[in-house]
């Protein structure tokens, strides 16, 4: 039986696929082909997939949502093209969270009767790119990171985690405005800091930590992160160069919003006055963290081509040696 989701998720899942959905009739589509080394068509998405490659003896599956199912010159295949040892095969969904993602992950690759992990001479990779599409619960979103890490290293596979790209606008009042901005900035940042390995379990995973075979305090197994670990969100992507916003009147929308209220009411008040302070710091500096105007594709969310090619930039220089890449260039230094 599958996990329950909580309302939250369901909400959070519905919207992203209701606005992913839309987005299909807008985003320009290419050939899903790639190159690979030696010439001929390829296609890297092919819902019907499997390794075919035989020159390339390390084994890569990409798994996003709709970043990593963009059409126009997404960064896996551009890292499928400068990775000459290397064949990646994108499993990416529009519209997955975290839950629906290691669902997928399960069915097309642990439990996949065409696939045969482990051959001889050959790398299995999983490259992780998910959790924006259930970023509002980043508790639940962290637990099926770790589970898919974990399941992917049982059966021989290594993990590159790649973090949460740069998103959001204020023109999103839902999921932006006032204390629901923190919250939001807050579960991103908590989701982009376990995929890096930089928060413990208990504050990764909430009261999903039980769910560990580990103690739930219990420092993290090497299982259950990834071996590379990549962060796009405090990258090139971020509009770091973006004016803040006026600290004192962040200060005035959170005196004024009932959920900053509810959110301090049972602190004292010289810790309620402290955190008031530092919440109206965070809520100025948010348009900092947002993905760059330039870099946009049809909405805040998605990154455009030259935004995934910025990416793959970011990337390629991290990974295996054994992937056999040649990098084009260094990431373009931030304004």
């Amino acid at each position: 039986m599958a996990p329950r989701r909580s309302r939250a998720e369901a909400l959070c899942t519905t919207a992203a696929i209701l606005l992913c959905g839309i987005a299909a009739f807008v985003v320009p589509s290419t050939p899903s082909l790639a190159q690979p080394t030696g010439g001929g068509g390829y296609a890297w998405d092919d819902p019907d997939w499997r390794f075919v490659l035989r020159s390339r003896p390390v084994k890569v599956v990409l798994l996003a949502g709709s970043i990593g199912a963009w059409r126009d010159e997404p960064y896996g295949r551009l890292l499928h093209n400068w990775c000459g040892n290397a064949e990646v095969r994108n499993l990416s969904r529009v519209g997955y969270g975290a839950w629906q993602l290691y669902e997928h992950f399960r069915t097309e690759v642990l439990d996949n009767p065409r696939l045969t992990l482990g051959a001889p001479e050959q790398e299995y990779w999983l490259v992780w790119n998910g959790g924006l599409n259930s970023a509002g619960v980043s508790h639940r979103t962290n637990h099926y990171i770790r589970r898919t890490f974990r399941d992917a290293h049982r059966r021989g596979m290594r993990v590159v985690g790649m973090t949460l790209t740069p998103w959001g606008s204020f023109d999103d009042e839902r999921r932006w405005g006032g204390a629901r901005g923190l919250e939001t900035w807050r579960s991103t940042r908590r989701i982009v800091d376990f995929v890096m390995g930089r928060i413990p379990p208990r504050e990764a995973l909430g009261e999903h930590a039980q769910h560990r075979e580990l103690d739930a305090d219990a420092p993290w197994a090497s299982e259950e992160l990834a071996d590379v670990r990549i962060d796009l969100y405090d990258s090139v992507l971020r509009d770091r160069g973006a004016a803040p916003r006026d600290v004192a009147e962040m200060r005035r929308v959170l005196e004024q919003d009932s959920r900053a209220r509810r959110m301090l009411a049972a602190f004292p008040e010289a810790v309620r006055m402290a955190r008031l302070d530092a919440d109206s710091r965070i809520l100025a500096e948010l348009p900092r963290w947002f993905l760059r105007p330039e870099y946009r594709g049809f909405d805040p969310v998605h990154p455009n081509r030259e935004g995934h090619r910025l990416i793959a930039e970011t990337v390629c220089p991290q990974l295996p040696e054994s992937w056999g890449c040649s990098c084009p260039s260094a990431p373009r230094a931030s304004r």
